[in-house]
């Protein structure tokens, strides 16, 4: 959270931070809507150990910059223009510019620098701006930074958007099984009260039209059937009908703009499911209740993915605890945090154990899979659960699992 920073900051012997505004678009730039939220301004954050935060932002954006209650300062309190006149130089301006803001504002010493920018030019700004004040520092981690530690606990605010995000997913998924629902099989495929096939397309398309209304937004969803959901990442193909009896692997994973994710996956047969999907089906629903059941405050999240693990491994399906990389069986981690990012701190692997646990305040999804393009299906099951601060388990995602939808057109 955000009052663990100055501790965080301390413990890491850094005296400052920045961070970079956008070089784009400000949802794409998660650390930085840490500080500003969903807002459209460009800007810098800058914070030194002990004082609040501060944005440095354009006059144009006076107005979006008081909503964030950050410190506000002027970025024309030094005087570009003077600078560009007597340094032609861009890099030399840019470098000035930055000298006289740091000097004046106390960013100095260890200073740690975030944000999603253009790698080129900003390396070049700050190779350059180090070697012109010796008396700075530049500090950048390449993982577990201290933004990323911040952020990997959610305050009451952050967890109100999450709840918010998931009602609104269930209700989009909701309304892809109520079109499936309305169908009817005809020559092996599904289709609508007119007879024209559904396709992954159309659903696609739905599911659009449905996050648009909700104002969610979503970069990638995934819609795989048969041996594509047997791919975990496989986005599915539009121009596929749906097929009864053929497993689809649903995975969504919208925000609010510019805020806060939500993560959730089923697995659909529709009409029917083949004996062999529905075994699978009901161990991974079994790895998935065992978890659960497990679930413990200041547990450390690579146990459970052990769980899952020797769980599976008892059933006869390979696990990447002793094949990796694996192709068939469980091939991937338990989970991941999640927030501004559909992949954050802390992580449910054991392939990267940093240590992690599941501390109050966590957001963690709960994924467990199976997957076997050769046998034309895959099947996982995932909801996005929150670490209480009292120490207890809350699910944010609020829709059943079953798995097989009736056909009733």
């Amino acid at each position: 959270m955000k009052q663990d920073l100055d501790r965080l900051m301390a413990e890491r012997d850094i005296d400052a931070f920045v961070v970079e505004g956008p070089d784009g678009l400000e949802s794409a730039n998660p650390d930085y809507a840490y500080f500003v939220g969903a807002r459209h301004l460009p800007g810098l954050v800058l914070k030194r150990r002990g004082a609040p935060a501060m944005l440095l932002h354009g006059v144009m954006e006076r107005q979006a910059a008081a909503e964030t209650g950050l410190v506000l300062i002027p970025r024309d309190r030094w005087d570009m223009r003077a600078i560009r006149a007597a340094l032609p130089d861009p890099l030399a301006a840019q470098v000035e510019y930055r000298r006289q803001m740091f000097t004046e504002l106390g960013i100095v010493g260890r200073v740690a620098c975030y944000g999603s920018v253009k790698a080129g030019p900003h390396l070049a700004l700050w190779q350059a701006l180090a070697a012109r004040m010796p008396e700075l520092t530049v500090v950048a981690e390449l993982e577990g930074s201290i933004l990323d530690v911040a952020r990997a606990t959610k305050d009451d605010d952050e967890i109100a958007a999450m709840r918010r995000v998931g009602r609104k997913t269930a209700e989009v998924v909701a309304s892809v099984v109520a079109c499936i629902r309305a169908g009817r099989e005809r020559d092996g495929v599904v289709v609508d009260a007119t007879g024209e096939p559904i396709t992954i397309g159309r659903i696609r398309g739905l599911i659009g039209r449905e996050l648009a209304a909700r104002q969610l937004e979503a970069g990638h969803t995934i819609f795989a059937q048969g041996s594509d959901a047997g791919l975990p990442h496989a986005l599915g193909r539009d121009a596929e009908a749906l097929r009864p009896g053929t497993a689809i692997v649903f995975d969504i994973f919208p925000r609010e703009v510019g805020g806060y994710y939500h993560d959730m996956t089923r697995t659909f047969a529709i009409g029917h499911a083949p004996p062999m999907l529905q075994r699978a089906y009901d161990e991974v629903m079994g790895a998935y209740g065992l978890v659960i059941g497990e679930l413990e405050v200041g547990a450390p999240t690579r146990v459970y993915q052990e769980l899952v693990c020797r769980y599976f491994e008892e059933r006869g399906h390979a696990t990447v605890a002793t094949t990796y990389p694996l192709e068939e069986g469980y091939v991937h981690s338990l989970g991941h945090g999640l927030g501004l990012e559909v992949h954050e701190d802390p992580r449910m692997s054991t392939l990267n154990d940093r240590g992690e646990v599941l501390a109050p305040g966590t957001v963690v999804t709960i994924e467990p899979g199976l997957y076997y393009p050769s046998r034309g299906f895959g099947v996982r099951i995932e909801d996005t659960w929150y670490v209480t601060a009292d120490g207890q388990f809350e699910n944010l995602t609020s829709f059943p699992k079953d798995l097989v939808i009736p056909l009733e057109g």
